[in-house]
This record gives C-alpha cells, structure tokens and sequence, in this order.
C-alpha cells in the first residue's frame, strides 16, 4: 500500500479550530472520498481537549522533549491509503460516479475547490496551499477493530536518537519496541508508521512541477517539519484514563520506557478526534466500485 499522511493548518483568517473541523469533515471530505481508486481514508482533528493534564503524573515519565507549538504547525491530518504511489498520483482523475438523466457521468459539480479557503492559503497563488504530504512506511501491530462505540484515538509522535543510525533505529523500534504495544490492556488497535526520508515523495507527481511544493520556501517548510519527528504510532484506546491505567502497568512501563530512552531523542503523544471516511481495505482491490 502507499500510504499518505497529509497535515494541514486551517486558513486562520476565516476560521476557527470548530470550523475547520466542520469544513473539512463536513463538506471537503464528501468530495475527497471520491478520489479515484481511494483504498481508504481517516481524517484526524487534534482534541480540543489538553492531554498534559488528563495524563497526570504519568506524563513526565513518557513525555520527552516534545517540539514547542507542535500543534500550532496543523490543525489536522488525513491518512489516505492506495494500492501504489501510481493511483495515488492519479487520484485526482475524475471518474464517473453520477447518475444522472443520461446515465453514470462524471460529476460536474465535483470539486477540491474549497480547499484554499479551508485551509492555509499561499498569498499570490489563489489555488493552492500549505500542506505537509508525507509518504509513511506502515507496519500493523494490532489491527485495528473499532466496536460500535467511539474510541479514543493518540498519537505517539518520535523522532530517532541520533547516536543509532536509520537501519538500527528502524529494526529496534519494530522488532523490540512497538511489539510491547500489543500488550497494553484493552487496545484496539495499534499502527506503526515511518515517515518517508524522502520529503517528495507524496508531492511529486501528484503535483505540478511549479507547484508551492517545491519551490523554496515550501520544501524549507518541509525539512523544518519534518526535523521534528520520525514516525508516529496510532493508539486505539477506550479513552485516556484507560489508557493512563494500562499503560502504568508494572510488567509493561519500565519496559517501554526503557526502549524509548534507547530509541528516542523525543517522543510525545497527541489526542485526535479519528473521522473514519473510508474503512481501509488492505487486501487485494476488488472488482468493483470501493468505498
């Protein structure tokens, strides 16, 4: 699978956190679900909510040197996945999808159109905006299995410990620290993702050369986000006082504490609000139209 996280700040001159939410669930999303070949599709929106204190004590013992105004940098992240970087570049080819007097056609009103007054416009370029499309190497833990009832969903954010280099910190945090995960009680879910040391990846192509993306100021922005962070690990508990409990657990703490001073320069979490869109389907694409 390719698989795409996309982080993206609210245009601040029109909108507030709530609005945002509203616009890019409510309305971007009913347009976004329709890209072509979409293998699936999850909108997280950070908690309103702060998490420091409904961590308690424990967040000093799992919190490490967490980037100041993280969370002023995006307001929220799709995940999309699809079967290869290919259908992702051509993702946003229209197909037909309405019936209409003639038959099935293709939309006339479809559209991406709102994205620049949604979220944060790039001055001169009426178009287009700032955004942060990374590519991520995603390895399941747990699948995920969401029960009829709304799960809390937290994001471990890390970034690498510079005295390991990239192979070593990779196989450690797969093969030694992110199995430890499967223990934590009453998960229901845990993903691990890489970020992509190749910032392009998810641009290229998918955008015009010309493009914000890759002039300048955009990949600087780019490398400056991405100095932050490595990978982040998806949590799926039934709510952060269950997750506060589980996680303090006698035969599981030190160990993962352990790990992460090895592995980690850095390491925090994040509460998101999960919008699942379109249910991930990892398994070989069937034969007719997906959602």
């Amino acid at each position: 699978m390719f698989k795409v996280f996309a982080f993206l700040k609210r245009n601040t001159a029109l909108l507030s956190h709530d609005d945002y939410r509203a616009g890019h669930v409510g309305f971007h999303c009913c347009n976004s679900r329709r890209l072509r070949d979409i293998r699936g599709y999850a909108v997280n929106i950070w908690a309103n909510a702060p998490l420091a204190p409904r961590l308690g004590r424990l967040h000093a013992e799992i919190v490490r040197n967490e980037p100041a105004g993280f969370l002023e940098l995006w307001d929220g992240f799709p995940e999309v996945w699809f079967d290869s970087q290919r259908s992702w570049t051509g993702a946003a080819t229209p197909e037909p999808t309405r019936a209409m007097a003639g038959g099935l056609a293709v939309d006339p009103d479809w559209t991406l159109g709102d994205g620049p007054h949604l979220f944060d416009p790039i001055p001169d370029r009426p178009t287009e905006f700032r955004s942060y499309h990374l590519h991520m190497d995603e390895h399941v833990v747990v699948p995920v299995e969401r029960p009829e009832h709304k799960l809390t969903k937290l994001m471990l954010f890390f970034r690498r410990n510079p005295a390991l280099d990239d192979t070593t910190f990779r196989q450690g945090v797969r093969t030694g620290y992110a199995p430890l995960w499967a223990q934590l009680a009453g998960l229901h879910g845990c993903t691990l993702n890489f970020r992509d040391p190749d910032q392009d990846a998810a641009f290229r192509d998918f955008y015009p050369a010309d493009a914000w993306a890759f002039s300048d100021e955009g990949r600087a922005m780019r490398r400056a986000f991405c100095a932050l962070w490595d990978g982040a690990i998806e949590l799926h508990v039934d709510s952060v006082e269950a997750f506060v409990a589980a996680r303090s657990a006698p035969a599981l703490h030190p160990a993962l504490c352990a790990e992460e001073r090895h592995l980690f320069d850095a390491h925090w979490y994040v509460e998101v609000d999960e919008n699942m869109i379109v249910m991930p389907n990892r398994g070989a694409a069937p034969a007719f139209y997906y959602r």
